[in-house]
């Protein structure tokens, strides 16, 4: 079964052939660079111009699609085929390659390829209706999906967008064929289904029916500049799993995802898969922004390395690190660098530092609301961050209490209750304040027993302490060796650190 490529571009400009001076340089540039159709769909036209150029041909298009050129106005329209109706049929048209011979005024020639795609069984519009925010849930798989950029995640318009990019993704291809139309201010894109480990050729079906491959993206539109102007974050996951359909009702009447914010899966304290415990983990927040910051690579976070993830080119992208400062520790900067963690090592220092430990330069309560989904809320449409009482009716379980050091090392989590259902929350940790790394146990030379005791969960919540210089976190420490087990759920925590987040269903 073949594939979806990556988009090849068709537009080249001041390429020269073979030993020739500039004058006998020729070149072509097409107005649009990547043409998404569905089956059956309108015709679209794309413009052309030529630099030293005799003459440009239709060479020849993919069967079932068709091609015609208006030399005169120097444009170019094509038409998909129907669909056939067959998975054989659909794989053999679903891609198309219009190829043109360009030739120059000195005789020479060469080949240009516009790449045109069928991008998914369905489509389907990430934000219709205006249901605008910063996270969006996708499910199916083999689909194209569109998102309404002309909005920020709050309903905002925003202005100057040039292009789009992918500012990271969790695999090479998670997020593929990225286009902006400036005509409809819209992003569209093509996510794939899963694919056999051995064989990327073959699809995993379940039930007959493709399964999504999880992952976790964030794309942003940009100015002529390429400045980011907003970001948004895609978080892939199978149906079964879907947050929005799979949640609970606390006996406090507040409704949980079963899982965290950008988790696969909730591990439930399994013990022997280590792949389902790491798919637990969520991405982590700064207090108050937006954008995620990357899971783990491994499942118990050995030496705090990050995930590998991908750029808009293909490449590897990497966390990046700032210091606060008055031009740093601002709103605008994190939209404008989402994927730059700002610390606050300064905080620490006895003579100059504060204590806080805030990214902002200028402390800010009201990003994140417990009431109402803010601006900055990094929760799907219809969810927000927890309100600090909204964690109020859980407790530890007798058996948290009663478990042996060796059973607890291997859950990488705690079963809180609220007293009639028991939900388990991994224990990831926190991207420190002062470093930006995952850490995940607790260790205190001289203080613990002779190695760290497991594993340690902080969970954000949009509550600020009584001085507005801090924010609470649900904070559980249980290591059953020791007679203080640590769970506080209004536990004071400085804003520079980044926790996972379990988001709540706005009333």
């Amino acid at each position: 079964m073949r594939k979806l490529k990556f988009l090849l571009l068709a537009a080249c400009a001041g390429i020269c052939f073979g030993a020739c001076s500039d004058k006998d340089s020729f070149s072509i540039e097409f107005s649009k660079m990547g043409l998404y159709f569905e089956w059956g769909g309108q015709a679209q036209t794309i413009s052309y111009t030529t630099h030293n150029a005799a003459s440009v041909e239709l060479k020849s298009a993919t069967e079932g699609w068709t091609c015609t050129m208006d030399k005169s106005a120097q444009t170019i329209t094509i038409t998909p085929p129907k669909d056939p109706e067959t998975e054989d049929g659909r794989d053999k048209q679903r891609e198309a390659d219009i190829v043109f011979t360009l030739t120059g005024k000195s005789g020479d020639s060469t080949t240009y390829t516009i790449n045109c795609y069928i991008i998914g069984d369905q489509m389907v519009m990430l934000n219709a209706g205006g249901k605008y925010a910063n996270s969006y849930v996708l499910t199916i798989p083999k689909a194209a999906y569109s998102l309404d950029v002309s909005c920020n995640g709050g309903g905002q318009p925003i202005s100057g967008i040039n292009d789009a990019k992918i500012v990271w993704q969790s695999g090479s291809s998670v997020i593929q064929h990225l286009l902006y139309d400036s005509n409809s201010q819209t992003v569209t894109f093509y996510v794939d289904a899963l694919t056999d480990a051995d064989d990327d050729d073959e699809y995993v079906k379940e039930d007959g029916q493709y399964v999504m491959r999880h992952g976790n993206a964030v794309i942003a539109v940009v100015d002529d500049d390429e400045n980011v102007l907003w970001s948004w974050h895609l978080w892939l996951v199978k149906a079964s799993v879907n947050p929005l359909e799979n949640y609970t009702t606390y006996s406090n009447g507040v409704t949980f995802m079963n899982i965290n914010l950008g988790a696969y899966a909730n591990s439930n304290g399994a013990t022997d898969d280590t792949t389902l415990i790491l798919d637990s983990y969520g991405l982590y927040y700064q207090w108050g922004r937006k954008d995620p910051f990357l899971r783990p690579y491994y499942h118990d976070c050995a030496g705090n390395e990050d995930q590998y993830v991908y750029g808009n080119s293909g490449s590897a992208v990497y966390v990046e690190y700032a210091e606060t400062s008055a031009e740093v520790g601002t709103v605008e900067y994190t939209i404008a660098n989402p994927m730059t963690f700002i610390t606050n090592a300064a905080c620490v220092d006895a003579e100059s530092g504060d204590g806080i430990g805030d990214w902002l330069a200028t402390p800010n309560n009201e990003l994140w609301s417990g009431t109402t989904k803010s601006l900055y809320d990094p929760c799907p449409y219809g969810w927000r961050v927890p309100a600090a009482s909204d964690f109020d009716c859980l407790k530890l379980t007798d058996e948290e209490y009663s478990m042996s050091l060796e059973d607890a090392r291997g859950r990488f989590g705690w079963m809180l209750s609220d007293g009639t259902n028991s939900h388990f929350y991994t224990a990831a940790g926190f991207r420190s304040y002062y470093d930006g790394t995952i850490h995940n146990m607790n260790y205190k030379e001289g203080v613990y027993p002779s190695q760290p005791e497991p594993w340690e969960g902080y969970y954000w919540t949009a509550g600020t302490t009584a001085d507005g210089k801090q924010s609470t976190c649900m904070y559980f420490d249980l290591t059953t060796t020791r007679t203080v087990n640590k769970f506080n759920l209004n536990y004071p925590s400085k804003r520079a650190n980044a926790m996972q987040i379990r988001c709540v269903k706005v009333k």
